[in-house]
């Protein structure tokens, strides 16, 4: 699908090009393709104005107008074609007031962040090169293009972007941008909580989320969110051991490496849910991990209860054998309460604690709930072989909400095994709990 993306991007360029316009591919692309990483899309910035690019192209999208941009759309894939441009003095750290266009691709590139973003690749291969882009990716350093003091000022968003330029490529960032990154930190507060949002996913998600957390604690960014987030990474102390530790890449899923990052910073669910909203992060990339922090310690209580040492500190763990029936049954219950795919993800979750922890026993317990989960019958109310109505029904009572509480019980005697989930065992249950319950 790359060939058909970059030959389709070719055919793009040669019609432009015997228009009488330049045309180049730009930014990451070229970056991506001089690293030989695969390519995600692909960028193309012309001397051609916006409406000569719509009059030669037979589907385009005015995706951009006031910035020069329009979508090309091939029978793939679809390209942003932008003019040459020229931005002026920028507005509250973060948008240019106007936009000039030029005809000098290297005036355009000057206005990109950093150097490795600030090459173009022509139609027969050549690099097109002003700042020395490959050079630093021979280097592996991350260097803004001219003043990084100017570059920061423009657009405060770039400083979270190099750190996970950084990250994504394991390279270093120059001293002279890291130093004007610390400085200039406090203009963060400039930048909607939606775009440091998107970059923090990108980096907990990335390939490198302990070195993303590092480099975010010493750099200071978090001090200056627009919205104020009490978490560790904003305070001047070390972080906590199991983030300082760097165990997050030893998870994988979005949900699980952000609850991992709480936890690990020593959040509860309603600390998380707290932070992430303040990140507008999605409400539901916000209730799966908070949901997954409230199944951790609602079974991390079960476990304190029962004793036994597991999920202790290595020193201080004295593990007694955990009956099945008690494992089976907390299990069923996280089922029951918070649902089977939590319950699962937990598992994911408790195996990463007993490494990044340093906590033992939650392996073999893991291991055995694994087994336990799928044994479980039932997880919601929808599951029983019976109706609310056919519960009424056979007890002559009018809906309200006792049927709800009582379908609520009939759930949980099915999934403890108590009861099979059959009709007319259900039914006589029902009648039994309602007497019980006069």
């Amino acid at each position: 699908m790359e060939e058909t993306m970059e030959r389709e991007g070719k055919q793009v360029l040669d019609r432009l090009i015997r228009a009488g316009h330049e045309a180049y591919f730009v930014g990451g692309c070229v970056r991506d393709k001089l690293l030989g990483r695969p390519l995600k899309d692909i960028d193309i910035a012309t001397a051609a104005l916006p409406e000569q690019v719509m009059r030669l192209f037979a589907k385009t999208a005015p995706t951009g107008l006031q910035h020069g941009t329009v979508t090309v759309i091939m029978d793939t894939y679809t390209f942003e074609v932008t003019t040459f441009r020229k931005e002026s003095e920028y507005e509250q750290y973060r948008k240019p007031k106007s936009v000039e266009f030029i005809s000098d691709l290297n005036e355009d590139l000057r206005r990109r962040d950093f150097t490795i973003n600030a090459m173009a690749l022509a139609a027969d291969g050549s690099t097109i090169d002003p700042f020395g882009g490959a050079e630093d990716l021979r280097s592996k350093l991350i260097r803004a293009v001219g003043d990084p003091h100017e570059r920061f000022r423009e657009d405060a968003l770039r400083m979270l972007r190099g750190i996970r330029f950084a990250c994504e490529y394991g390279f270093e960032l120059e001293p002279a941008t890291w130093d004007a990154l610390i400085r200039h930190a406090p203009l963060l507060a400039h930048v909607a909580m939606e775009r440091v949002s998107a970059e923090l996913d990108k980096m907990i998600e990335g390939r490198a989320p302990d070195r993303a957390v590092d480099l975010l604690h010493r750099s200071g960014l978090p001090r200056h969110f627009k919205q104020p987030i009490d978490w560790p990474l904003s305070a001047r102390e070390p972080l906590p051991a199991p983030i300082a530790r760097g165990k997050l890449e030893r998870v994988s899923g979005a949900e699980l490496r952000w609850a991992a990052l709480f936890a690990g910073l020593g959040m509860d669910a309603d600390a998380a849910q707290t932070a992430m909203k303040r990140l507008k992060c999605s409400g539901k990339k916000t209730e799966s991990v908070a949901k997954l922090l409230r199944v951790d310690a609602w079974m991390r209580g079960k476990v304190a209860a029962f004793g036994g040492g597991i999920g202790a500190p290595a020193e201080t763990a004295r593990p007694r054998p955990l009956p099945d029936e008690t494992g089976y049954e907390w299990t069923a219950l996280g089922c029951v309460q918070f649902g089977k795919a939590a319950v699962r993800d937990w598992l994911s979750f408790a195996a990463w604690r007993a490494e990044a922890m340093d906590e033992r026993g939650w392996p073999p317990f893991v291991r055995r709930a694994a087994d336990w989960l799928e044994r479980v019958p039932v997880e919601r109310v929808t599951d029983l072989n019976v109706s609310g109505g056919d519960v009424a029904a056979e007890l002559n009572g009018k809906p309200g909400p006792w049927l709800g509480d009582l379908l609520r019980d009939l759930l949980v005697d099915v999934a403890l095994g108590k009861v099979p989930n059959e009709r007319t065992s259900l039914l006589e249950r029902a009648k039994i709990t309602a007497k019980r319950e006069d």
